[in-house]
């Protein structure tokens, strides 16, 4: 009778991860369990580098497509340059394949190691109990080959993070699995008193059987899947998405007319905004949300599908937003801010966790990330305004400030949260747990010094959440400070008690 295979997660229908097929463990050394990364590897990274010099290539010629002269730099010798292009090509290749015959990783007893160089070496650890995430990676000619890369994200943010590309995909996965069980069981381990240990199952700490042995886990569970329509949809109406189908039909009027500089200008512009909507595109298609016990993990991508994990206890705030054009729609979109992944451009759809969304969905999401608030108080901060739901607002000075929305400005404290609410044509409600602000701080312009009026930031960890009251009487902002600062230190003296 036939098996079942592991689905996309890695996962066998019994919720474990798959066990690492043999082929994967070719390489080993047994003496000391370090492995090879995939013998594919070195063609891998030398097939990224000819689309990078190609791409190079090409953009250097963007000016004569758009019509501006420009001096062919090889000369005539277009024939010599491609053979030179083609030998740069072989060399990548070469260089990568001896960086593959030094680079090997471990999974030992309490972190993941990985060498690489040939004659700068580098020894890189990450011990379990510092891990963020992990993240398996698939970019399109990995895809190709069945490869994927594993990110370890640690505690040292980015320049701290350790990449394994690449290995086979089922490798990859229980990888993965075996990292998150391991720094999952640190967490635990950390958090417990000292006074009573806790006992660990002997097969956590094998290091040769470390990825075949790891411990059951929940079995995912898919939570929503965001039609491909509807991304299109979502980036369709923005302002950058406006402005491209303004600026489209200007450039081919331009063109038409033989305007030169009109094209040499609207040209570059053009493909600058195209670029970042398509990027946009490629990050978010096929977007998939599940939910896995204590974590979230997040498939997306169209060229580079992508797998993030998100564990829920690292979860530091969460912002809903809604932009104008989306209010006929409806839709909300969901980012957060994660203990150890920075808040550069670079790694915001890593953060997002629904691109787009409709409110139920949105607030659906919402209970995972912070069960328990009550619906009528997340539709307050949503689209309500005023002091209904528990919400302290901006008085009336505020409305010079603010003209349409000072009447949204406010906040509500919860037992385990704080929820703020600003914005009137784009909407923003954020969540922030108690035990998770970093630090307070009260400031005033001129104009609010004038109207009598101060805003509060609460300071969280790295991310594209900046949660903030805005225009708040000076006695209601320094109330909040004052109140909120005896609320967080309660929550974080709960948060570190010894577990019984």
């Amino acid at each position: 009778m036939t098996q079942p295979g592991p689905d996309e997660a890695g996962l066998t229908p019994s919720g474990v991860p798959a066990p690492v097929p043999d082929v994967a463990r070719a390489g080993v050394d047994e003496a000391d369990g370090w492995q090879h990364l995939h013998p594919l590897s070195p063609l891998l990274r030398g097939g990224i580098a000819s689309v990078a010099v190609l791409a190079y290539i090409l953009s250097q010629q963007l000016d004569t497509l758009f019509g501006a002269d420009r001096e062919d730099p090889t000369g005539g010798h277009l024939g010599w340059a491609a053979v030179a292009v083609l030998v740069v090509l072989v060399l990548i290749v070469a260089g990568a394949w001896v960086s593959w015959r030094f680079s090997r990783y471990r999974l030992g007893g309490t972190l993941i190691e990985l060498r690489t160089g040939v004659l700068f070496r580098q020894h890189r650890q990450v011990r379990f109990d510092r891990i963020q995430a992990v993240d398996v990676g698939r970019p399109l000619l990995a895809r190709l080959v069945g490869l994927s890369e594993v990110v370890v994200q640690s505690a040292g943010g980015r320049d701290a993070n350790l990449k394994l590309a690449f290995l086979g995909d089922p490798t990859a996965r229980a990888v993965r699995e075996r990292l998150v069980e391991l720094a999952r069981y640190s967490d635990e381990a950390t958090t417990t008193s000292a006074a009573e240990p806790v006992e660990r199952d002997p097969a956590a700490a094998s290091h040769s059987d470390g990825l075949a042995a790891a411990a059951p886990v929940t079995a995912a569970t898919r939570v929503l899947t965001v039609p491909n329509t509807r991304i299109v949809q979502s980036i369709v109406y923005t302002g950058p998405a406006l402005t491209f189908l303004l600026a489209v039909p200007a450039l081919l009027t331009s063109l038409a007319l033989g305007a030169g500089g009109m094209v040499a200008w609207l040209g570059p512009t053009t493909l600058g905004i195209g670029g970042s909507l398509l990027k946009r595109l490629t990050r978010e298609a096929n977007f998939e949300l599940h939910h896995q016990g204590d974590r979230l993990r997040i498939r997306h991508g169209l060229t580079d599908l992508r797998t993030t994990t998100v564990p829920l206890h690292r979860v530091q705030a969460v912002e809903l937003r809604q932009p104008l054009p989306w209010r006929l729609l409806g839709w909300w979109r969901i980012r957060v801010n994660v203990a150890g992944v920075g808040g550069s451009r670079e790694e915001d759809t890593e953060t997002v966790v629904l691109p787009v969304g409709t409110r139920e969905e949105a607030l659906g999401v919402l209970e995972l990330l912070r069960p328990g608030i009550p619906d009528d108080v997340m539709v307050g901060a949503m689209q309500g305004s005023g002091a209904t739901q528990g919400f302290v607002i901006a008085s009336r000075r505020a409305a010079l400030l603010d003209p349409l929305g000072w009447r949204r400005l406010g906040y509500a404290a919860l037992p385990d949260c704080l929820v703020l609410r600003h914005g009137r044509l784009y909407r923003t409600a954020q969540v922030v747990p108690h035990a998770r602000i970093q630090s307070m701080r009260v400031t005033q312009g001129p104009l609010q010094r004038h109207q009598g009026v101060a805003t509060v930031s609460l300071v969280s960890t790295p991310g594209p959440v900046g949660p903030v009251v805005e225009h708040l009487d000076v006695g209601q902002a320094h109330r909040l400070l004052d109140e909120q600062s005896a609320r967080s230190g309660a929550a974080r003296r709960l948060a570190v008690r010894p577990v019984p």
